[in-house]
């Protein structure tokens, strides 16, 4: 195993994941000696001096500095001042064992919170000697934005939901619906997959369940969607009239909106509905496939798995993927949730009564 291991990210959930993962392989690399779990406060001069160190009682060692994002460069966010030279930090002593190397009984482990991917000797050298592992969280987007991830980030939610749910089984839907809600939050999901794990009832987490028990709907941003689905206007109204009568409405995210917003987010939000479920029927009339949204067909009896599920929606998410990008402007492509959920009826429509989608 390398001896110099640094962990880096712009959420301090997956730093604390990685480091306890990254702790526990060089502990048991060593034949499971306690990791040293260094003070905050130490400057790169004493952990230099720590490394050329060798302990009086165990020959091999296990250094962790859990937080030192002030060693660090980070690219600077608009606006912001660049540090000078007596803000930064001197992390040349490091810098001098690291290039003379480490012995063969000591491994160190760094860890850094920082809003962007750091740079720098250190990440060099640990590139160089060693191994960097930056984990980017996802910004939390605006209530009607689609959550939109890289592979990297995704793969980073699908290990956090493999770690924390265990053999408990989720599905597709559930999946990107937790991501779309709380990737941005890993801690948060990590609670929730939790929570949605202890309570299933069958084989696996289903959206359903994701939705019934992921963030209360009363007075939420959430039922925006659910009421433009339905067709039903009356719950944007409830929430215009308690906003006014001075009760908290929250988005999406369980965050609370402030009153003077509430409006321009509800009309946003309804308007890039509305486009999206647009480019969706025209993007069904070019590749042929217009029927598919007629509402004597949405409205038949499991209408949804048996014909869009296996054969109607993998045409259309192709025809997405093709045709990007959207050629709605200011639009990006629906995410699979959204397509799912303009197309199946609500459950408060009646069997026979057509989605919203084929309306338009």
């Amino acid at each position: 195993m390398a001896p110099f291991h640094l962990v880096a990210s712009s959420d301090d959930f997956l730093l604390e994941e990685q480091l306890r993962e990254t702790t526990r392989a060089a502990s048991e690399s060593f034949g499971g000696v306690e990791p040293e779990v260094l003070p905050p406060e130490i400057t790169p001069e004493d952990l230099a001096t720590a490394l050329c160190s060798p302990s009086l009682f165990t020959p091999q060692r296990v250094l962790v500095v859990p937080e030192a994002s002030g060693w660090f460069a980070a690219p600077l966010k608009r606006g912001a001042k660049k540090a000078s030279r007596a803000e930064q930090v001197d992390t040349a002593p490091i810098e001098h064992v690291l290039d003379e190397g480490l012995s063969e009984d000591v491994a160190l482990i760094v860890g850094a919170c920082c809003p962007g991917k750091p740079r720098g000797a250190l990440v060099t050298a640990a590139d160089t000697t060693g191994t960097f592992r930056w984990l980017a969280a996802p910004e939390a987007p605006k209530p009607w934005e689609n959550v939109e991830f890289s592979r990297e980030q995704e793969e980073v939610l699908r290990g956090i939901l493999a770690r924390v749910a265990g053999d408990v089984r989720f599905t597709a839907g559930a999946t990107r619906l937790l991501f779309h809600r709380l990737g941005y939050a890993p801690r948060l999901l990590s609670q929730e997959v939790r929570k949605l794990a202890a309570a299933k009832v069958g084989d696996a987490v289903d959206e359903d369940l994701v939705r019934a028990l992921c963030f209360p709907k009363e007075r939420s941003l959430e039922a925006v969607r659910d009421a433009v689905f339905a067709k039903r206007p009356a719950p944007i109204l409830d929430l215009l009239v308690a906003s006014e009568n001075g009760l908290q409405v929250r988005d999406w995210r369980g965050q609370p909106v402030p009153k003077e917003n509430l409006a321009f987010m509800i009309a946003s939000q309804v308007g890039g509905l509305f486009q999206q479920m647009l480019y969706l029927r025209r993007l069904a009339v070019r590749i042929g496939m217009e029927g598919e949204l007629a509402p004597e067909r949405v409205g038949r009896n499991k209408w949804y798995p048996y014909h869009f599920k296996n054969g109607f929606g993998p045409a259309l998410v192709k025809a997405l993927e093709s045709d990007a990008p959207s050629p709605i402007v200011s639009v990006s492509l629906p995410s699979p949730v959204l397509i799912s959920s303009a197309i199946r009826p609500s459950p408060i429509e009646i069997a026979s009564s057509p989605s919203l989608l084929s309306m338009l």
